[in-house]
């Protein structure tokens, strides 16, 4: 049976058993075209069930003359309608037409499926798909294009002009200005809000600053500890500017950068309020110390608590000599030193309240005032 070559089903309906959309087409070879020349085609087609439904042409190869070329040309555009129509392929040259279709070039799309869909077959699909060009998704992970490796992301045109380089979850990120979820609890404190090589990491001032501006967020790194910059994934401090602008040097003199953090010197111990309120005038090991009983005396925490002698470091309450001047004490019936701080007990010591305690109690600050 005969089947003109621009022939097509309706809609709807269904073609003859003799010619399906699974049928073997064939061509006449260019010894049967006759005396009309090369270049004619045969306008007849014989049908043939027996291929399995994959559209060929037989004859001679490769195709020569332009009657060929121009039966090959409406037969991938009776498979394009099929496809843009109904979403299915039909069986004519599936693998031919699934690569020539958009969706090979955008997403990889290139092999024919089972069900006549096209689908992403292979890392070779991928790789020659924009979702690698562009986008660094050239690996092939369960069906789909994946970003697998940072050597991925960083053949892409979004590393060149976004800067995502590093491979995360499938997908190309910029590491930099990113927080993930893993890291939520250590990036506010610490500034490792980043997975980079298996553990938390900071990479950048966002991380250690909470922002990109010049003022750090209240409770990051570099406001409570002037560790603003990121080097070898942690947030060090790397100047003596950020360790003056932060809290680490209000309230504990420590205002000089040294060794990636910052130090207290017994300059800036001698002028702090650290001296002043609680004797600790001297540095050692980067922190404000108290050396001397000497200093201990004249500092606040001497005539309010009777924190009058050095020890270890700080001062303390160590005799009830220590105590006796203490304005702490001065309700207190008995007062004295026990711990290195002063207590006192008896009818006349009174608490915040008013009420009389009933048993020894620390005369502190903390104890009695508040």
């Amino acid at each position: 049976m005969g089947v003109p070559l621009g022939a097509r089903p309706v809609a709807g309906s269904r073609a003859p058993s003799s010619w399906s959309l699974g049928t073997h087409l064939k061509v006449a070879p260019l010894s049967q075209v006759g005396e009309h020349g090369a270049g004619e085609i045969d306008r007849r087609a014989d049908v043939d069930d027996r291929d399995g439904g994959e559209c060929t042409s037989v004859g001679p190869s490769p195709l020569r003359g332009s009657g060929q070329m121009l039966n090959r040309l409406r037969l991938l555009r009776w498979c394009w309608f099929s496809w843009l129509v109904g979403g299915v392929l039909p069986a004519c040259d599936e693998a031919d037409t699934c690569k020539s279709a958009p969706a090979c070039g955008q997403q990889g799309k290139c092999t024919a499926g089972d069900a006549g869909k096209c689908i992403v077959g292979s890392a070779r699909d991928c790789n020659s798909s924009e979702l690698c060009t562009l986008h660094g998704r050239c690996s092939w992970v369960q069906g789909t294009c994946t970003a697998a490796s940072d050597a991925d992301c960083k053949g892409s045109q979004d590393c060149q002009k976004q800067q995502t380089c590093e491979a995360y979850r499938g997908l190309c990120v910029d590491l930099a200005k990113s927080v993930h979820a893993e890291c939520v609890n250590r990036c506010e404190a610490d500034g490792l809000c980043v997975m980079s090589g298996g553990k938390c990491a900071a990479l950048s001032r966002l991380h250690c600053a909470g922002t990109m501006d010049a003022k750090p967020e209240a409770a990051s790194p570099c406001a409570t500890q002037g560790r603003c910059n990121a080097e070898n994934g942690r947030c060090i401090a790397a100047s003596n500017e950020d360790c003056a602008r932060s809290v680490a040097c209000k309230d504990e003199a420590r205002c000089a950068a040294k060794d990636g953090v910052c130090v207290a010197t017994a300059q800036d111990c001698a002028k702090s309020s650290a001296c002043s309120s609680s004797g600790k005038c001297d540095a050692s090991n980067g922190t404000c110390v108290a050396s001397s009983s000497t200093a201990c005396r004249k500092s606040a925490r001497c005539k309010l608590e009777g924190a009058c002698s050095a020890k270890n470091g700080a001062c303390i309450a160590a005799s009830s000599g220590d105590c006796q001047q203490a304005s702490v004490c001065a309700q207190a019936k008995h007062c004295q030193a026990q711990g290195g701080v002063c207590v006192g007990s008896g009818p006349s010591a009174t608490s915040a309240s008013g009420a009389a305690p009933d048993k020894v109690r620390s005369t502190t600050v903390s104890g009695l005032f508040q």
